[in-house]
């Protein structure tokens, strides 16, 4: 889990605990297939059972920076000065053009001070800033939102987190992140009940009609399944009694083994 001492010992030294940069092809939601430039953070507030980055929940040593302008994957040493990753992204950017640059994790609202500092660099580029966040805390989407173009938010289920529902964090964040480009993730497990994905359709439509809300199924993973496709086509027929815009979408770099 997070170390908050840490964290602000990072954000004093202008620092920040990198696990990965990387070039790929984003693998989620509505932008699926375009390619993307990967920041990723670690530490999370948040202990997922389908968590597919258990690292995040470890304070790293290394991070392995892989980027279209490099000959061979590199591994360097952590924390990673801010202004080091702002140079490797705009290095990047300038050799390959993206789409977007995602600040993923983890939760990379743990380093707020990272997106700040490197969203100049990214739009200078021509790119955009996408925020991949579990939506638990308003306050800090408030610290980044002139920072960030798109936001793509997990709705959280109390079988996924163990913990009691986080709507009303769910809610207060879509608010802060009113105006931009915001898309729901809603991870579906075996688990996951019919009222379960009629009760975010109904919060999504009433805080977020413009949102894309995305049915994922999970990539099964350490017994973790993901709901049959009959079940995922009644879920979708249902939400879109709902709310307007809901797709069924794989992880699609999963399905291609890319990273």
């Amino acid at each position: 889990m997070m170390d908050p001492r840490r964290l602000q010992e990072l954000e004093a030294r202008g620092s920040a605990d990198l696990m990965e940069i990387f070039s790929s092809v984003q693998g989620e939601g509505p932008r699926a297939g375009e390619r993307h430039l990967f920041v990723r953070t670690a530490h999370c507030d948040l202990d997922c059972v389908w968590c597919d980055t258990p690292l995040c929940h470890r304070t790293p040593t290394r991070a392995r920076v892989s980027l279209p302008q490099f000959a061979a994957v590199e591994e360097v040493a952590t924390p990673v000065p801010v202004e080091t990753i702002s140079a490797w992204i705009g290095a990047a950017l300038r050799f390959l053009p993206h789409r977007a640059v995602s600040f993923t994790g983890g939760e990379p609202l743990l380093h707020p001070w990272l997106i700040r500092a490197a969203a100049g660099t990214v739009r200078g580029h021509g790119s955009r800033v996408l925020l991949e966040t579990d939506g638990t805390m308003p306050e800090r989407m408030k610290l980044v939102r002139p920072a960030v173009d798109i936001v793509s938010m997990d709705w959280k289920l109390s079988s996924a987190t163990g913990r009691p529902p986080l709507d009303a964090e769910h809610e207060a964040f879509l608010g802060e992140a009113a105006g931009l480009e915001r898309i729901v993730k809603l991870v579906l497990t075996r688990e996951c009940t019919l009222e379960d994905v009629r009760h975010v359709a109904r919060r999504v439509a009433a805080v977020a009609p413009d949102a894309e809300l995305i049915l994922q199924p999970v990539t099964p993973l350490r017994g973790i399944e993901a709901p049959p496709a009959a079940e995922l086509l009644h879920f979708q027929s249902e939400a879109l009694g709902i709310h307007a815009k809901v797709r069924v979408l794989p992880q699609l770099h999963r399905v291609l083994a890319l990273p």
